[in-house]
Protein backbone atom coordinates (compact mmCIF):
# COMPACT_ATOMS: atom_id res chain seq x y z
CA UNK A 1 0.00 0.00 0.00
CA UNK A 2 2.77 2.45 0.86
CA UNK A 3 4.57 1.48 -2.34
CA UNK A 4 1.47 2.21 -4.41
CA UNK A 5 0.91 5.59 -2.74
CA UNK A 6 4.53 6.72 -2.98
CA UNK A 7 5.14 5.38 -6.48
CA UNK A 8 2.41 7.39 -8.22
CA UNK A 9 4.99 9.99 -9.18
CA UNK A 10 3.33 12.72 -7.16
CA UNK A 11 6.49 14.15 -5.66
CA UNK A 12 8.71 16.58 -7.47
CA UNK A 13 12.45 16.91 -7.72
CA UNK A 14 13.63 19.55 -5.24
CA UNK A 15 14.67 22.79 -6.97
CA UNK A 16 18.28 23.88 -6.75
CA UNK A 17 17.07 26.89 -4.75
CA UNK A 18 15.66 24.67 -1.99
CA UNK A 19 16.73 25.99 1.43
CA UNK A 20 19.42 23.81 2.97
CA UNK A 21 17.42 23.16 6.15
CA UNK A 22 14.70 21.40 4.11
CA UNK A 23 17.06 19.18 2.09
CA UNK A 24 17.36 16.37 4.68
CA UNK A 25 13.57 16.01 4.78
CA UNK A 26 12.20 16.44 1.26
CA UNK A 27 10.90 13.35 -0.48
CA UNK A 28 11.70 11.18 2.51
CA UNK A 29 9.92 9.33 5.29
CA UNK A 30 10.12 10.04 8.99
CA UNK A 31 11.42 7.47 11.45
CA UNK A 32 8.71 8.51 13.91
CA UNK A 33 4.93 8.50 14.00
CA UNK A 34 2.87 11.61 14.51
CA UNK A 35 4.37 14.47 12.54
CA UNK A 36 1.68 16.34 10.62
CA UNK A 37 1.42 19.05 7.98
CA UNK A 38 1.20 21.82 10.57
CA UNK A 39 4.51 20.69 12.06
CA UNK A 40 6.17 20.64 8.63
CA UNK A 41 5.06 24.21 7.96
CA UNK A 42 6.23 25.49 11.34
CA UNK A 43 9.60 23.83 10.85
CA UNK A 44 9.88 25.59 7.49
CA UNK A 45 8.97 29.05 8.81
CA UNK A 46 11.47 28.63 11.66
CA UNK A 47 14.08 28.16 8.91
CA UNK A 48 15.02 24.86 10.53
CA UNK A 49 16.00 26.49 13.83
CA UNK A 50 13.23 24.64 15.68
CA UNK A 51 13.90 21.12 14.42
CA UNK A 52 11.65 19.56 17.05
CA UNK A 53 8.64 21.02 15.20
CA UNK A 54 9.00 18.64 12.28
CA UNK A 55 8.68 15.50 14.41
CA UNK A 56 5.55 16.53 16.34
CA UNK A 57 1.81 16.34 15.91
CA UNK A 58 0.66 19.93 16.30
CA UNK A 59 -2.81 21.21 17.08
CA UNK A 60 -4.47 24.03 15.14
CA UNK A 61 -4.32 26.38 18.15
CA UNK A 62 -0.55 25.93 18.51
CA UNK A 63 -0.11 26.34 14.76
CA UNK A 64 -2.02 29.63 14.67
CA UNK A 65 -0.20 30.95 17.75
CA UNK A 66 3.16 30.20 16.12
CA UNK A 67 2.09 31.83 12.84
CA UNK A 68 1.31 34.94 14.85
CA UNK A 69 4.62 34.69 16.74
CA UNK A 70 6.51 34.48 13.41
CA UNK A 71 4.47 37.50 12.21
CA UNK A 72 2.47 35.66 9.55
CA UNK A 73 -0.81 37.34 8.64
CA UNK A 74 -3.65 36.21 6.42
CA UNK A 75 -3.68 37.97 3.05
CA UNK A 76 -6.26 38.06 0.30
CA UNK A 77 -4.08 39.12 -2.62
CA UNK A 78 -3.31 37.18 -5.75
CA UNK A 79 -0.28 35.00 -6.24
CA UNK A 80 2.19 33.53 -3.79
CA UNK A 81 5.69 34.46 -2.74
CA UNK A 82 8.40 32.15 -1.53
CA UNK A 83 7.77 31.53 2.17
CA UNK A 84 4.00 31.95 1.99
CA UNK A 85 1.73 29.39 3.62
CA UNK A 86 -1.46 27.93 2.23
CA UNK A 87 -4.07 26.52 4.60
CA UNK A 88 -7.34 24.74 3.88
CA UNK A 89 -10.20 24.83 6.38
CA UNK A 90 -13.51 23.01 6.54
CA UNK A 91 -16.97 24.54 7.04
CA UNK A 92 -16.28 24.80 10.79
CA UNK A 93 -13.01 26.75 10.33
CA UNK A 94 -10.96 23.71 11.35
CA UNK A 95 -7.64 23.49 9.53
CA UNK A 96 -7.50 20.33 7.46
CA UNK A 97 -4.19 20.92 5.70
CA UNK A 98 -1.30 23.38 5.37
CA UNK A 99 1.77 23.60 3.12
CA UNK A 100 4.80 25.88 2.74
CA UNK A 101 5.50 27.57 -0.62
CA UNK A 102 9.16 27.19 -1.58
CA UNK A 103 8.78 29.11 -4.85
CA UNK A 104 8.35 28.10 -8.49
CA UNK A 105 4.81 26.86 -7.64
CA UNK A 106 6.34 24.13 -5.48
CA UNK A 107 5.39 23.33 -1.89
CA UNK A 108 6.98 21.53 1.05
CA UNK A 109 4.18 19.25 2.15
CA UNK A 110 3.20 16.35 4.38
CA UNK A 111 -0.08 14.52 3.87
CA UNK A 112 -1.04 12.54 6.95
CA UNK A 113 0.63 11.97 10.28
CA UNK A 114 2.15 8.55 10.02
CA UNK A 115 5.69 7.53 9.24
CA UNK A 116 4.30 6.22 5.95
CA UNK A 117 3.37 9.74 4.86
CA UNK A 118 6.54 11.39 3.55
CA UNK A 119 7.55 14.99 3.56
CA UNK A 120 7.67 15.88 -0.08
CA UNK A 121 7.68 18.51 -2.74
CA UNK A 122 4.40 18.94 -4.61
CA UNK A 123 3.34 21.13 -7.48
CA UNK A 124 0.74 23.77 -6.70
CA UNK A 125 -1.65 22.08 -9.13
CA UNK A 126 -1.42 18.73 -7.29
CA UNK A 127 -1.88 20.32 -3.88
CA UNK A 128 -4.80 22.51 -4.90
CA UNK A 129 -6.52 19.60 -6.64
CA UNK A 130 -6.27 17.46 -3.50
CA UNK A 131 -7.59 20.12 -1.12
CA UNK A 132 -9.63 22.35 -3.45
CA UNK A 133 -12.96 21.25 -1.99
CA UNK A 134 -12.09 23.18 1.19
CA UNK A 135 -11.66 26.90 1.88
CA UNK A 136 -8.23 28.25 0.96
CA UNK A 137 -6.49 30.77 3.20
CA UNK A 138 -3.07 32.29 2.52
CA UNK A 139 -0.57 33.64 5.01
CA UNK A 140 2.45 35.84 4.40
CA UNK A 141 5.10 37.02 6.82
CA UNK A 142 4.53 40.68 7.54
CA UNK A 143 7.41 43.09 7.44
CA UNK A 144 5.57 45.50 9.73
CA UNK A 145 7.30 45.96 13.06
CA UNK A 146 4.37 47.56 14.88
Amino acid sequence: MVYEWWDKGDCEEPPKSLPSFLKPFVNSFSHYQGANCLAAVLFAISKGKQEWFIYEWLHQKTFLEKLNQYNYKEFLGEGLNEGDIVVWTDDHAVIQHAAYHIGEELFFNKHGQTMFNPWKILLKEQLYQEWGHLTLMKYRQSTDTL
